[in-house]
């Protein structure tokens, strides 16, 4: 089953049995920017995503993240699957969808995350299960935000990296 299916159905419907936490084995320290580009350029290159579909904005400068390359790459998979979906169903022909790379605050009250913001007035909570259960195995948090009838903005915040300045 592709990413942008599986993004559609929670596990449990797919006789699947939840997602458990990862252990240290499982993680290693990777740059957020080229996990999404990657993720991305997979979307593109298996056709589950044409290049107009979705829009990338990543900041200059490297945004290391501790987590397991292949959960996170799932992750990202379905997320803008989910997301782009919903944007061909409620929007065709509209706006992009937008994925976001955004560092840890220099405070350290916010991981690193990920951010997706696209069209869709349906509830989400069907479509994103199973990111967000990938998501708490991975020790992050996933945030939904509504902006009226206009569409989402789905936030995947990593756990802090401990780098925080004080």
């Amino acid at each position: 089953m592709s990413a942008v299916a599986m993004a559609c159905q929670p596990r449990q419907k797919m006789g699947m049995p939840p997602v458990q936490p990862l252990d240290d084995t499982h993680l290693e320290t990777l740059d957020l920017r080229e996990l999404a580009r990657q993720a991305l350029a997979l979307l593109h290159t298996t056709g589950h995503v044409k290049t107009s579909e979705v829009e990338l904005a990543v900041p200059a400068a490297p945004v290391p993240a501790r987590v397991s390359r292949h959960w996170l790459e799932q992750v990202l998979f379905d997320l803008v699957g989910h997301a782009v979906v919903a944007q061909r169903d409620e929007a065709p022909g509209n706006r992009p969808v937008r994925l976001e790379v955004e560092p840890q605050d220099d405070f350290g009250d916010h991981g690193p995350s990920v951010r997706v913001r696209y069209a869709e007035t349906a509830e989400p909570e069907a479509g994103l299960a199973l990111v967000r259960e990938q998501v708490e195995a991975l020790g992050g948090r996933l945030g939904v935000k509504r902006h009226g009838r206009t569409g989402r903005t789905v936030t995947v915040e990593l756990p802090d990296q401990g780098t925080a300045s004080w």
